[in-house]
C-alpha cells in the first residue's frame, strides 16, 4: 500500500503542474526541441513528464536497492524479536555476559516467514522509501513552480509541508509498531534524502 500511494502522489502531482504549466505557456527548459515518435511530433509536456518520470522511478529503483542489499547483508533483529522467537535456553545463551548469540533456536510459534522477517529491521524500507519520494516531490514543486504572488507561494508551501509531515509520520510509525529501531529508521529516512538529492541535482529537474 505504501508503494502504491507513495509512487502515485509524485506522479500526479507532477502530471497536473506540467499540465498547469503548458497551460499558462510558462518557458521549458528541460525539453527545448522537437522529438518525433512514429513520425509525429511528441508534445512538449509529454517529453518532461518522460524525463521526470524517469527520473524518479531511477531513483526510487536505486533507494530500494540500497534498502535491500542493507537489509538482507546486516540482518538485525526487530525490537520485538524476543516475543516472536522466544529463544529456548536463555540462561544457557546469557550465561556470558557482553557475548553476540549467533546460534538459537525459537520456542514460539512464528511461521518461517516470520523468523525470516524478524532479522530485517536495518534498514526499513517504510522510512527510505517514504522519504525519497517526498522530498523527491517536494524539490520538484519548488523548482517547477515558478510563480511568485502570494496564492501560489502559500499552496506551495503546504504542500510541501504535508508532504514532509507524511514521510516524517510514516518514519515514526515503524518505531511506534515496534517493527525497526530508532537508529534503524533514522538511517533509512537519511538514505532516502540522500538519494532524492542526488538525483534531483543530477538529473534534469534543476537543470539551468
Amino acid at each position: 500500500m505504501l508503494y502504491s500511494y507513495g509512487a502515485l502522489i509524485p506522479i500526479t502531482v507532477m502530471i497536473v503542474l506540467e499540465a498547469v504549466r503548458a497551460k499558462l505557456h510558462v518557458p521549458e527548459t528541460i525539453a527545448t526541441s522537437k522529438k518525433l515518435l512514429l513520425g509525429r511530433v511528441v508534445p512538449v509536456p509529454l517529453q518532461v513528464l518522460y524525463v521526470l518520470i524517469g527520473v524518479f522511478l531511477l531513483g526510487a529503483a536505486t533507494s530500494q536497492l540500497i534498502t535491500d542489499i542493507a537489509k538482507y547483508t546486516i540482518g538485525r533483529l526487530r525490537p520485538h524479536f524476543f516475543e516472536l522467537c522466544e529463544p529456548r535456553n536463555l540462561s544457557v545463551l546469557c550465561k556470558v555476559p557482553h557475548t553476540y548469540v549467533e546460534k538459537f533456536t525459537c520456542g514460539g510459534n512464528a511461521t518461517s516467514h516470520e523468523l525470516k522477517e524478524m532479522r530485517l529491521s536495518f534498514m526499513p524500507g517504510h522510512s527510505s522509501f517514504s522519504a525519497y519520494t517526498m522530498l523527491y516531490t517536494v524539490l520538484y514543486i519548488h523548482a517547477r513552480m515558478p510563480w511568485r504572488n502570494s496564492v501560489a507561494v502559500a499552496a506551495r508551501t503546504v504542500m510541501q509541508v504535508a508532504l514532509v509531515s507524511l514521510a516524517w509520520y510514516t518514519a515514526l510509525s515503524r518505531i511506534s509498531d515496534y517493527k525497526h529501531h530508532w537508529s534503524d529508521v533514522l538511517a533509512g529516512a537519511a538514505q532516502g534524502y540522500l538519494v532524492a538529492i542526488i538525483v534531483v541535482f543530477l538529473g534534469a529537474l534543476l537543470a539551468p
